[in-house]
């Protein structure tokens, strides 16, 4: 659980960067913290995999004999101080995402992908550039999304007391002024925006748990709503901001699947069955929407079948009335 706890915390520090508008260099530093994080819980799951073995990280090389030509046998790659070099985040997303269940796709791995190469091209970037923030914004919003995801399903960790699930942005409401920065991207710049609309453009567009980029739109209503928040905008008049969430997406925050959060309970406790109790346990979650949010399969058809997402917190409920197993490497010592 030691690597899951760096992640966490290099997943923290990458969000408190992006989020604190007056750091210089955010949007750099954010994808190198963000990186950090996602490498250390890849390494986590592989662990996981093996069983807890450290072993299964370690980099191995083909041995060479005393006459120069190759042995079977394979030997650990060494740092400079005589640790065991461990594999690099490629070759663990790889190994996850051929794991039968709760694997890694495509779009998980092109949004890590992305992250590497905002890494790669910092040194090109002065983030003045109304597009290139947009871009930047979109994939690291989508890069923390995946991370809660895929620690809730691989570990159940929740966010529940950081709310981290998304990353708030400033965004520029004069479209006109962003259309003019953005014909004067530099060289670079411009190759970058190129080169992520072809990447995007090749994904595949089946379901998945994992987005490459989140869009953000917001649209400005002028009317009056006593439960709109108010924004004022620069040469306009004070206009209500009205936020509409479409009753056929999934609410931020209900990132579990009912097979998900089986599969946590039945890994986190001891004396878990699916019984009698259990059913009436679930019936009290179902029936609380702040831990649950059932969403018709044809939104356009109320009579059809349902599906339900729950809320991570829902954990605590079955923590009050089952025994937690005892502490392993993926599981601490309950407090």
């Amino acid at each position: 659980m030691q690597l899951v706890h760096k992640s966490r915390a290099a997943c923290l520090s990458a969000v408190e960067t992006y989020n604190r508008a007056s750091a210089m260099y955010r949007e750099e530093t954010f994808a190198i913290l963000m990186l950090n994080a996602w490498e250390l819980l890849l390494k986590a799951r592989v662990m996981k995999e093996a069983g807890g073995k450290p072993s299964a990280l370690y980099a191995k090389r083909v041995r060479k004999k005393k006459d120069g030509t190759p042995s079977k046998r394979k030997e650990i790659i060494r740092t400079r101080s005589g640790s065991p070099m461990t594999i690099g985040i490629d070759k663990c997303w790889k190994l996850v995402a051929g794991y039968p269940n709760d694997s890694i796709d495509t779009l998980g791995i092109a949004n890590i992908e992305a992250l590497m190469e905002i890494r790669d091209n910092a040194t090109h970037f002065v983030v003045t550039d109304a597009l290139l923030r947009k871009k930047l914004s979109e994939i690291s919003l989508a890069a923390v999304r995946n991370y809660v995801i895929a620690t809730q399903q691989w570990f159940g960790v929740t966010f529940s007391d950081l709310n981290i699930a998304s990353i708030p942005l400033s965004f520029d409401l004069d479209q006109k002024e962003v259309e003019a920065v953005a014909k004067k991207s530099s060289t670079m710049v411009s190759k970058f925006l190129s080169h992520m609309q072809k990447v995007e453009g090749a994904l595949p567009k089946d379901e998945s748990n994992f987005a490459f980029s989140v869009r953000v739109d917001f649209d400005l209503i002028k009317k009056k709503d006593e439960n709109a928040v108010k924004a004022s905008m620069v040469g306009s008049n004070d206009a209500d901001l009205t936020v509409v969430v479409e009753q056929d997406n999934v609410p931020p925050g209900f990132t579990l699947r009912y097979h998900h959060l089986i599969k946590i309970l039945k890994e986190r406790y001891s004396n878990f069955k699916q019984n009698k109790k259990f059913h009436t346990i679930m019936s009290s979650v179902k029936s609380d929407r702040k831990l649950c949010y059932e969403r018709y399969l044809d939104p356009s058809k109320k009579q059809s079948s349902k599906k339900s997402f729950f809320n991570p917190n829902a954990i605590k409920i079955f923590d009050e009335e089952y025994t937690k197993k005892n502490a392993t490497l993926f599981e601490p010592e309950p407090s």
